[in-house]
């Protein structure tokens, strides 16, 4: 299987990504930015994410990750590369340093 800029963890994602609001609409969260998101919103944030569903993975799977990505930082794709590795799943990043969210470059 292969994920192309996918978030993986909203919990862990909204405080870096340009668009915080659709991870508190994805998680049926308040979405006020007067004030850090509560310990159960990060809770609830984190149940909603498919980060959680991770262990279900068995097959090889292909991350192609854009370093200027804001939308959804590659730090979603590298975080799920290091747990799928360190569950012993075969796990490929691709790596593009110049794309951001659409991955232009990729043919």
């Amino acid at each position: 299987s292969s994920g192309i800029n996918a978030e993986y963890g909203i919990s862990t994602m909204i405080g870096s990504t340009d668009i915080p609001d659709w991870c508190h609409v994805e998680a049926g969260t308040p979405c006020d930015f007067t004030t850090a998101p509560s310990p159960e919103a990060l809770c609830k944030l984190h149940s909603k994410s498919p980060i959680v569903h991770a262990h279900k993975i068995t097959s090889p799977v292909l991350l192609l990750l854009g370093a200027k990505d804001l939308r959804v930082p590659p730090s979603q794709g590298l975080s799920l590369h290091r747990l799928l590795r360190a569950r012993g799943v075969e796990s490929e990043v691709r790596w593009y340093p110049e794309d951001c969210h659409p991955l232009k470059s990729v043919a």
